[in-house]
């Protein structure tokens, strides 16, 4: 159970009942409770979508899943892995990262799961940020570490609050075929 309640549609004010909607929000949990101060809810909303156009769909989720992998967030592991099937990461590169093996991705991408890991656990060295700047430029690595730095302290809100996963068992740090299809199909 939720240490804050999870709002109800009708207990939302009605200035921000437009991020609710299915093609927007939908119905997860943490916007429910997020609700409760929906300011604050707007505006990281905004934050966040700058900071995901930064980097792109597909790179974006490789490192939110990495993050959650390394903070053993469940929640966000489990919220993120119907979406990053739909941003085209596959559920080896997800069982990959679920097993801490980056060996697989392309050097950009191992690179940048390598950072993501490094600066979730404040173990940037030079030769990882050297490594980086190969691949991406300045503003996405400002993009990439500020999206690190956001999703660390979302899963620790996360922990703090006991947010519910939304319908479904947790689809594991090695998700399966079966289990993936059958409950983001």
């Amino acid at each position: 159970m939720s240490r804050l309640p999870l709002l109800d549609r009708d207990e939302i004010p009605d200035e921000y009942e437009h991020l609710f909607t299915d093609e927007y929000l939908g119905d997860r949990h943490i916007f429910r409770i997020w609700a409760h101060n929906p300011e604050v809810l707007e505006a990281t909303l905004e934050y966040l979508n700058v900071l995901y156009d930064q980097l792109g769909q597909r790179r974006k989720e490789l490192v939110i899943l990495t993050v959650a992998r390394a903070r053993g967030a469940r929640y966000e592991w489990h919220q993120h892995v119907d979406i990053a099937r739909d941003k085209g990461v596959t559920i080896d590169e997800m069982r990959a990262i679920g097993g801490g093996d980056f060996s697989g991705f392309d050097d950009a991408e191992y690179v940048l799961l390598q950072y993501a890991r490094a600066v979730e656990s404040g173990t940037v060295t030079d030769q990882i940020h050297d490594a980086l700047t190969h691949y991406y430029s300045n503003s996405e690595i400002v993009a990439l570490g500020l999206l690190v730095d956001f999703y660390v302290g979302l899963c620790n809100y996360i922990a703090a609050t006991d947010i519910p996963f939304e319908g479904g068992e947790f689809v594991g740090w090695i998700p399966e075929d079966a289990i993936v299809a059958e409950l983001f199909d």
